[in-house]
């Protein structure tokens, strides 16, 4: 009976992200309530309220979502980065901006973190969560570029903290605008792939592309 009890709560609070997921994107943040949230997945206000007691915990959880699936990718990029580190980083790269986005879930929950989340007040705590794992990720990023510079992979007159940057600046921008995808704010109508997006970044930094098999 307690385990049946614990996977009930689980799918309570699974119920409720999806709702939470569907209710930020189509109102924002701001202007969503976890009251409002409670009536979308058919449950309580007391339920939302066990499992999450500000929005600020609900948009974490959304996170935690997409970094699930970014997990093994991630491990995968680190741990081939030890013997080919740009190889690594392009694909890695190319899949943050191809196979990811081609999920539909994955692209709301990104979509309310860059378009319908305004970082202020209360979701000042959660800012501080996201900054931080920003932080994690780009210490992750200069770490490879460092050795892509060790192994003459990219150009020896840029520092690997320029490289890093070059390139979250460059990945966030195709993030958003494929996120809005309504040209000419988006990326609809043009001829240039993001997989080919992320190569001319790299290329740009000194990094010689393989040869297509």
């Amino acid at each position: 009976m307690a385990r049946r009890t614990k996977e009930d709560a689980a799918q309570t609070r699974e119920a409720i992200l999806d709702a939470a997921v569907q209710v930020f994107h189509e109102k924002g943040v701001s202007r969503s309530s976890l009251e409002e949230i409670a009536r979308r997945a058919g449950v309580t206000r007391g339920a939302v309220y066990w499992h999450f007691a500000h929005k600020r915990d609900v948009l974490q959880a959304m996170g935690m979502r997409v970094d699930a699936l970014l997990g093994d990718r991630r491990e995968r990029m680190l741990r081939e980065a030890e013997s080919d580190p740009m190889a690594a980083m392009r694909s890695f790269l190319h899949f943050l901006t191809g196979d990811l986005l081609e999920d539909d879930h994955v692209r709301t929950i990104l979509d309310v973190f860059f378009h319908r989340c305004e970082y202020v007040d209360e979701m000042r705590e959660f800012k501080e969560f996201v900054d931080d794992e920003k932080a994690s990720r780009h210490r992750e990023m200069v770490s490879i570029f460092e050795r892509a510079r060790a192994q003459g992979q990219v150009r020896q007159d840029m520092t690997a903290e320029d490289c890093a940057v070059m390139t979250k600046t460059m990945l966030e921008g195709i993030l958003r605008t494929t996120l809005l995808d309504v040209w000419p704010c988006g990326l609809r109508g043009t001829t240039m792939s993001n997989a080919r997006r992320i190569d001319f970044l790299l290329e740009s930094l000194g990094y010689r592309i393989p040869p297509a098999a």
